[in-house]
């Protein structure tokens, strides 16, 4: 599943040196804001104390911007799917909460909307580890300030289970000036963007960089595409402007919970684990550890409506009343149905100190048609990948390194102004020939999606985007693939209303080795 990075050096994390006193409690400065929270993983002070003193409270509680007292959960509560949450008293208490907050206009305080669309616009992890943990908390923080900000103790989150409803709910669509829920989008029904991949019965392993893995599947679909089909600011880093990214994501972290109580094989890593130490940064002066949002309800105290798997993705209906099945599949639009352009080859080269490009393919422009680009490459090359495919470190020649994983890079990747607001998204297929070489024959892999919310997350920091695609040993070790010539294609699926003409230029497509093991 691809993963996003700028060109420019990633900012840097926001530093804790404002923390002035080795204590359990520490208060660190946020501009004019103060926030404590509790450093159990960089501090060891009296833990019996702690624990005394705490409680339950191994979060990270902020104060005063982040209300506590009767604004905290202290009990186990239900976050409600929409259709069920609309009948509730709440629903009044949640437009309340959203004018109040929309209305201040300070983006410093945390009783704003920007606040929290700055934090996700400044610190979200995209398309690295703990994408999934990391909104957890993110969520359960704004579900505090929201809750403070309607007046109402019990309003609790509620989420939109597009497997079962795949069109926004009418509430969000009404463009009365008066709707605080209300955006403009590009489109309001995200069926194209809906797959069951993620809940596959061979996807046992949660965190990014193993085989098999749920994390990136999630990720790389439903949730990228459903940013990208609805649009509007849903295709930005700004997303949290937009009142649905909240019920979005809260159902997003209802399929991992499902994925987790589903068995068969399904793990997460241990508690005790190191995987879960460290902390989830939201601002220089706001974090949570990591080990809290293991789940929802030992720490934070909530749970769903519906905590299974979904089976089926919803029906589309026709002009005519005629219903048809719509899942996005990789055999429903074929990478094969996607012709050749004529795009200008790379050779081999060093990309950095741990990766090496086997061939690629220069200026590829995308527009509303499906598009392949051969990839060029050597026969000594492809030798090399076998050898990692076959669970080995390679060598090429001229080149000392020992390289360990291959994978797909698309490089100084930009939008068109037309493409910039989303409302489609590419399907990205790595092919090669089928083994028995008959003309037209290829076998695809799937290795995730491309669309503008993809980009931005890679280049709203002002430089152009690079996206990376690992591609898993094991689905290059099928016997019937044909090793020595390689094609990526770019597999269009559009919205209800989706963009005509040019959307997004890729400077080159390749095929890079790394000494680094990506393998998921």
């Amino acid at each position: 599943m691809g993963t996003v990075e700028s060109v420019r050096p990633r900012r840097a994390r926001p530093p804790f040196e404002a923390v002035r006193h080795f204590l359990p409690w520490c208060y660190v400065a946020d501009d004019s804001l103060n926030y404590s929270f509790f450093l159990e993983d960089l501090m060891t002070v009296q833990a019996s104390k702690r624990r005394r003193f705490l409680g339950h409270a191994a979060l990270a509680l902020a104060a005063p911007a982040i209300p506590t007292g009767a604004w905290a959960q202290t009990v186990l509560q239900r976050r409600l799917e929409w259709q069920s949450f609309k009948s509730t008293p709440q629903y009044a208490s949640l437009l309340t909460g959203i004018r109040r907050m929309k209305a201040n206009t300070n983006p410093a305080d945390a009783r704003s909307w920007t606040y929290w669309t700055n934090i996700h616009l400044n610190a979200c992890p995209h398309s690295i580890p703990y994408f999934l943990a990391w909104h957890r908390g993110y969520l359960y923080y704004f579900e505090r300030q929201l809750r403070a900000a309607s007046g109402d103790t019990r309003l609790v989150l509620p989420y939109w289970d597009y497997y079962s409803y795949a069109t926004l709910p009418a509430e969000f669509t009404n463009a009365s000036s008066t709707n605080p829920l209300y955006v403009a989008r590009r489109n309001t029904n995200v069926r194209q963007a809906l797959t069951l991949a993620p809940f596959s019965s061979t996807l046992i392993n949660f965190e990014r960089g193993q085989a098999n893995a749920f994390e990136p599947s999630l990720e790389s679909a439903p949730h990228n595409p459903v940013h990208d089909i609805i649009g509007g600011v849903m295709a930005t880093m700004q997303s949290p402007v937009d009142p649905i990214f909240w019920l979005h994501h809260a159902n997003v972290d209802r399929l991992w919970v499902a994925w987790v109580g589903a068995g068969g094989g399904r793990r997460m890593p241990a508690k005790t684990s190191l995987y879960w130490s460290g902390i989830h940064t939201y601002t220089g002066a706001l974090a949570m550890q990591r080990r809290s949002t293991y789940d929802t309800r030992t720490n934070l105290l909530y749970f769903y409506q519906n905590e299974t798997m979904p089976t089926t993705v919803p029906l589309a209906r026709k002009s005519t009343g005629e219903v048809f099945r719509v899942q996005a599949r990789p055999n429903d639009t074929p990478a094969s149905s996607a012709p050749f352009g004529a795009f200008r080859g790379t050779g081999p080269r060093s990309t950095g100190d741990s990766t090496f490009s086997i061939g690629g393919a220069l200026a590829i422009g995308l527009d509303q048609r499906s598009i392949s680009a051969h990839l060029p490459v050597s026969s000594e090359h492809w030798s090399a990948v076998q050898e990692i495919m076959r669970g080995n470190p390679a060598s090429i020649p001229g080149s000392a390194k020992k390289f360990k994983s291959v994978q797909l890079v698309l490089d100084e990747v930009e939008l068109a102004e037309e493409g910039r607001q989303g409302g489609y998204f590419y399907r990205v297929y790595l092919n090669f020939p089928s083994q028995d070489g008959a003309p037209g024959q290829q076998n695809s892999l799937l290795l995730g999606t491309l669309g503008a919310f993809q980009i931005h997350g890679a280049s709203h920091h002002g430089s152009k985007a690079r996206l990376r695609y690992p591609i898993p040993g094991a689905l290059l070790r099928n016997p019937a693939l044909r090793l020595g010539m390689a094609s990526v294609s770019f597999v269009r699926v559009d919205g209800d209303n989706s963009p005509r003409g040019a959307t997004l230029g890729i400077g080159e497509a390749r095929l890079e080795l790394s000494t680094e093991d990506k393998g998921s």
